[in-house]
């Protein structure tokens, strides 16, 4: 990388398009971002901001994405200026229960009656928590938490940036499995395991699916699994199946508007399935084995 300031691909559209368009930033590999960004900025829709260190690779990455024609989008260099600072500053802290997620920048904000800060930078993983799926996976965790629910096994299913397999560690203080298809994902969380002093708790793997050598054959009492709405649908058996007797999902990365159908394809296999309160047009759901 050069000193020079980055090239930043600007992509705004709906809530959906949005995270379509980040979820193709984020998983291949060709597109060379030095980092992606996700923020909401209005109560329907979202902006997706990815670095580049030439004007040529964010052409090139615009070109090769796939989104709707009514999407805005445009390139620009950034000023000669700390953008790295910048970026974080544009994150702010998020409250979650017991858990309070913040940037680098945030560090000496840290609430003192929060018992697990968890520092999260946005890069290239996804999941840093400041939108409302990962939050709502985390107040869904402290309610557990709170009713006395203690998991021996956890499973983080699409880590991303490890912000939940992190908070399980924090919160659990035991071995913690999380996966992801992106290797970059996969790095960034062992990364953040080790700026959040649980590197000896969260075990992080690249892994495709339920029949990969790290899961195969595994059952967990409690699964995260903060993905997409189709993709969870289509997980729905393998998911089911690798819960234990009584244990928990907390399934989100899902539009208002989809929760319905995720909730029967989890239902229709056996499984007793809570919605919970949106945030910011997100929501998340509490599954159930008997």
């Amino acid at each position: 990388m050069t000193n020079k300031p980055p090239f930043a691909l600007f992509i705004r559209g709906n809530k959906s398009d949005a995270f379509e368009v980040s979820d193709q930033l984020g998983f291949d590999s060709d597109m060379q971002a030095l980092a992606v960004s996700l923020f909401e900025d209005g109560p329907d829709t979202m902006h997706v901001q990815a670095l580049f260190e030439t004007e040529a690779q964010a052409q090139a990455c615009l070109s090769g994405l796939k989104f709707p024609t009514d999407m805005e989008s445009f390139i620009t260099q950034l000023p000669d200026e700390d953008w790295v600072s910048k970026s974080q500053a544009g994150l702010p802290p998020v409250e979650a229960g017991r858990f309070w997620l913040y940037g680098t920048h945030d560090a000496d904000a840290i609430p003192a009656n929060v018992p697990f800060p968890i520092e999260i930078n946005a890069g290239l993983a996804f999941g840093t928590g400041h939108h409302g799926t990962t939050k709502g996976c985390l107040v869904i965790f402290d309610g557990l938490l709170e009713g006395g629910f203690s998991p021996k096994r956890v499973l983080d299913l699409g880590c991303g940036a490890g912000v939940l397999a992190i908070a399980a560690a924090k919160a659990l203080s035991r071995d913690i499995l999380a996966t992801d298809i992106d290797q970059d994902a996969v790095d960034v969380t062992l990364q953040n395991a080790e700026a959040n002093g649980v590197s000896s708790y969260v075990k992080s793997y690249r892994a495709d699916g339920f029949d990969s050598p790290e899961l195969k054959g595994q059952q967990f009492d409690l699964i995260f699994a903060n993905i997409l709405a189709k993709p969870l649908m289509g997980l729905a058996p393998d998911i089911t199946q690798a819960l234990a007797p009584g244990g928990k999902v907390i399934l989100s990365g899902i539009l208002d508007e989809q929760a319905e159908r995720v909730s029967d394809a989890f239902t229709k296999k056996g499984l007793k399935v809570s919605p919970q309160p949106s945030l910011s047009g997100w929501t998340s759901l509490l599954g159930q084995k008997p």
